[in-house]
């Protein structure tokens, strides 16, 4: 068995939490995965050292025995002739559940509880990393659903979008994270999902907002405007005398439809004010202002 320093092979203190250890694993296990160095026997090895560390440092019950071990024998390797091999019988027991008796020296007491632990050919699977991203979606994809290609972790990826997602909403794609460790399966991907601002419309569920601009005579006199609906062709809004600035109006069933649902098309009323007068119109408003007291 070769002399190995688990603590040494993770470039961790042997006082190590174990979130230490997990990042330190992760951050090898990514930097000397084979999938990154294909025919590098010796990054291989150093892979399987790496893997091999982190099955025993990450279990406690483990990482205890093998403390133990070091204890009595300085480094973990196979010199163990110089000990009494029964003195470990209470730590050491095989996977059938009897007791170690000592005869075939310490190597084989250690080879059999550890299972070929140290030998650099046995490593347990270790399930890759998720990964987590944003993408952001156009509008009208994300009422009408569709294809949304993204390229993330080296790869391009075509997303299903589902009719009417929301803004916020996570999608999880089993299997699109980091490459799993020693013939483990791959993590996922976790998108969030934002939606684009529209120039014209603003969405809510179901309903549809808007704005439409009037100036302050139409605001004060009442009008009609011609309003065009996000996919329900125009409709005519009548606007009644002495509308304020804010006013929404809600066109029935003029919104979305969706699963047999209904929504809204509301529009809110935005009264502009005139930055140059003629000189007939200002004498007209200052006019008014000294009748209604304004002035």
């Amino acid at each position: 068995m070769s002399e190995k320093d688990f603590y040494k092979i993770l470039g961790v203190s042997e006082g190590a939490d174990e979130q230490e250890i997990k990042k330190a694993y992760r951050e090898l296990a990514k930097k000397y995965h084979p999938d990154k160095h294909k025919g590098d026997k010796r990054a291989e090895e150093r892979f399987k050292d790496i893997a091999e560390a982190y099955s025993v440092l990450s279990d406690p019950k483990k990482r205890a025995q093998y403390d133990q071990i070091r204890r009595y024998g300085g480094e973990f390797s196979g010199n163990f002739t110089n000990f009494d091999a029964s003195q470990f019988s209470d730590f050491f027991r095989t996977s059938r559940g009897k007791r170690s008796t000592g005869s075939g020296g310490a190597g084989d007491l250690f080879s059999e509880f550890f299972g070929g632990w140290g030998t650099g050919e046995r490593y347990s699977a270790q399930k890759g990393e998720d990964i987590t991203a944003e993408i952001t979606i156009p509008f009208d994809t994300a009422i009408q659903g569709g294809g949304q290609s993204v390229f993330i972790n080296g790869k391009q990826l075509s997303i299903k979008i589902q009719p009417m997602i929301e803004e916020g909403k996570k999608i999880r794609l089993s299997g699109q994270g980091h490459s799993g460790i020693s013939g483990g399966t791959a993590g996922d991907l976790l998108l969030t999902i934002h939606v684009a601002e529209h120039p014209v419309y603003r969405r809510n569920g179901l309903d549809i907002y808007s704005s439409q601009a009037i100036d302050m005579v139409q605001a004060a006199l009442g009008c009609k405007v011609r309003i065009q609906t996000y996919n329900q062709g125009h409709v005519e809004l009548k606007v009644p005398a002495g509308t304020q600035p804010g006013k929404r109006f809600k066109l029935n069933g003029m919104g979305l439809s969706h699963n047999g649902q209904q929504g809204d098309h509301v529009v809110e009323i935005v009264v502009t004010i005139p930055q140059k007068l003629s000189a007939k119109a200002k004498s007209l408003l200052q006019q008014y202002a000294q009748e209604t007291g304004l002035a």
